[in-house]
C-alpha cells in the first residue's frame, strides 16, 4: 500500500499577538535588532518581557528580581521597565555597567520626563553615548548606549 503525507510547515516561534505589539512596540524599535543578543530584564513581574524578546528572536533572556546580582559583562541588552524597582538612579547605573558587554545596550523605563532627564545626565556622565527617549502615556523610555574600549 502506497502511503502519502503533507508536510505541514512549522514556525520555530509563536508569532506575537497583536495586542503586545501595540503595547510593546516603542520597546522592540529601542531595543533593536534582537537576533544575537543576551538580554537580562530586571523586573518583579517580567516574565511577559522575556516572552516577547524571545519572540522576536533574542536567543537568550534572562529576568532578574531587583536587588539579586547579575553575572559581570554577560548581556548586550539590559531592560529595566521601572527604574523605580531599584532603590536609586546609581543601582541602574551600577546594574548596567556590571552587566553590559562591550557595545551592549540599556533600556530603562521612568515615569516623567525630568526623571529621563536626570538619569540620563548621570549615563553620560558615566560613559553611555548615544541616548534616546521614547515618550509614552505615563511612561518615558530611555536608551543608552555603553561604549567600552576593549
Amino acid at each position: 500500500m502506497l502511503r502519502t503525507s503533507v508536510a505541514v510547515p512549522m514556525q520555530a516561534r509563536p508569532q506575537p499577538e497583536p495586542k503586545e505589539n501595540d503595547l510593546l512596540d516603542p520597546l522592540w524599535r529601542l531595543a533593536g535588532d534582537l537576533r544575537h543578543s543576551q538580554a537580562l530584564i530586571v523586573a518583579r513581574h517580567g516574565l511577559d518581557l522575556m516572552c516577547g524578546l524571545l519572540r522576536r528572536g533574542c536567543p537568550a533572556a534572562t529576568v532578574l528580581r531587583p536587588g539579586d546580582k547579575p553575572d559581570a559583562g554577560d548581556y548586550n541588552l539590559v531592560v529595566v521597565p521601572l527604574v523605580t524597582a531599584l532603590s536609586s538612579a546609581d543601582a541602574v547605573i551600577r546594574l548596567a555597567r556590571r552587566s553590559l558587554a562591550p557595545n551592549g545596550r540599556l533600556i530603562a523605563g521612568l515615569g516623567d520626563a525630568k526623571a529621563a532627564s536626570a538619569l540620563a545626565r548621570r549615563l553620560r556622565l558615566n560613559g553611555f553615548s548615544a541616548l534616546h527617549t521614547t515618550h509614552l502615556p505615563g511612561l518615558v523610555l530611555l536608551r543608552a548606549d555603553l561604549r567600552r574600549r576593549s
